[in-house]
């Protein structure tokens, strides 16, 4: 007979994998993207020539994907280690689902 299982039920496990896939596929880069973005549109960010918004706005786009990634990363590992099992899995394809969803042509 085997042990009893320790650790989070299925269903916690399975309804926090579902969680994590849009909140790190999609809701995180987007948050990251517009707080940045929003330094750009701030008070004296007018359209002097100099090109600092458009600076920042690329900040913003290499910002989102790296501060999602790193979330992932963090959330495998600690998923893991507290005994989920769909959770580290969920978290680990969740920042690569949307842009594959997106340039599949699925959508369209």
């Amino acid at each position: 007979m085997s042990a009893p299982r320790i650790g989070p039920s299925r269903l916690r496990d399975a309804a926090l994998a579902l969680l994590a896939l849009p909140l790190l596929g999609a809701v995180l880069p987007v948050a990251v993207f517009f707080l940045i973005g929003s330094f750009a549109n701030g008070p004296g960010a007018g359209d002097d020539g100099s090109g600092w918004g458009w600076g920042v706005l690329g900040v913003a786009i290499m910002a989102a994907p790296a501060v999602t990634l790193a979330a992932s990363l963090v959330l495998v590992a600690r998923s893991r280690r507290s005994g989920y099992r769909f959770v580290p899995i969920a978290a680990g394809i969740a920042p690569f689902v949307l842009p594959l969803v997106f340039s599949s042509g699925v959508p369209w």
